[in-house]
C-alpha cells in the first residue's frame, strides 16, 4: 500500500514538473518573440526654411551643443573623439537622454558622426546610435540627414530630409515611433525657428 502511494506521489510531481517546465517555455518564447529586435525605417521632411543657406543650417546641427536646443530630451553629452580632413569632419559622443513618454526612464547612447559636403547644394550628417538600458540591452540605430536648396516662390531656402533605420522589440513598435517622431517634432520645429543669415543669392 505504502509503496503504491509512493509510486503515485512521484508520478504526480513528474507530471507538475513537465507541467511547470512546459510552461516555462512557452513563457521564455512568448517573451524572446515580443522582445525581438525589428528593423524599422521612417522619412521625415522639413519644412521649407526660407532665405537660410543649407551650409548655415548643416553646420549648426553638425555641432551637437546645439542639440541640447533642438532634442529636449537629451541631458547631457561628452565628445570622446574628434578628426577631420579635407573631405570630413567626423566625432564619437556620448550622451544621454530620458524617454519622452516615460521621462524618468533613462538610456545611454554611443552616437558616431560623420559630417560632409557633396555640392554647394547638398549637406550630410550620417551617424550611428548605440542606445542601452541598464547597460544590458542595447539598440542600433542609422541616421541619414540631408541639408537640400530649394526654392518657393522665388525664394530660396533649405530643407531637410532626415531618413533613420531603428530597432526596437516588436512589442514596442508604436512607443518607439512615438519617440522617433516626438524628436524629429523638435528639432524640424526649432530649426524652423532658429535665426539663420539670410541667403543673398
Amino acid at each position: 500500500m505504502k509503496l503504491t502511494k509512493t509510486i503515485k506521489y512521484f508520478k504526480l510531481n513528474a507530471y507538475r514538473y513537465r507541467r511547470r517546465l512546459v510552461f516555462g517555455f512557452i513563457v521564455v518564447v512568448l517573451v524572446c518573440t515580443l522582445m525581438a529586435r525589428h528593423k524599422n525605417k521612417v522619412k521625415f521632411v522639413s519644412s521649407e526654411m526660407i532665405e537660410a543657406q543649407p551650409q548655415d543650417v548643416w553646420e549648426y546641427v553638425s555641432d551637437f551643443s546645439n542639440m541640447m536646443t533642438l532634442n529636449p530630451t537629451i541631458k547631457k553629452f561628452t565628445i570622446t573623439h574628434e578628426a577631420a580632413n579635407f573631405k570630413e569632419w567626423n566625432y564619437t559622443v556620448e550622451y544621454e537622454e530620458h524617454l519622452s513618454q516615460i521621462p524618468f526612464v533613462t538610456n545611454k547612447i554611443v552616437g558616431e558622426f560623420v559630417i560632409y559636403k557633396i555640392s554647394q547644394l547638398h549637406y550630410n550628417i550620417n551617424s550611428t546610435h548605440r542606445t542601452c538600458f541598464s547597460n544590458f540591452f542595447c539598440l542600433h540605430t542609422d541616421s541619414e540627414m540631408q541639408f537640400l536648396k530649394s526654392s518657393q516662390n522665388n525664394r530660396s531656402g533649405t530643407r531637410v530630409v532626415e531618413t533613420i533605420e531603428y530597432e526596437c522589440p516588436w512589442a514596442l513598435t508604436g512607443f518607439c515611433l512615438n519617440e522617433v517622431k516626438y524628436q524629429r517634432n523638435k528639432i524640424f520645429g526649432q530649426l524652423r525657428r532658429t535665426d539663420f543669415p539670410k541667403d543673398q543669392h
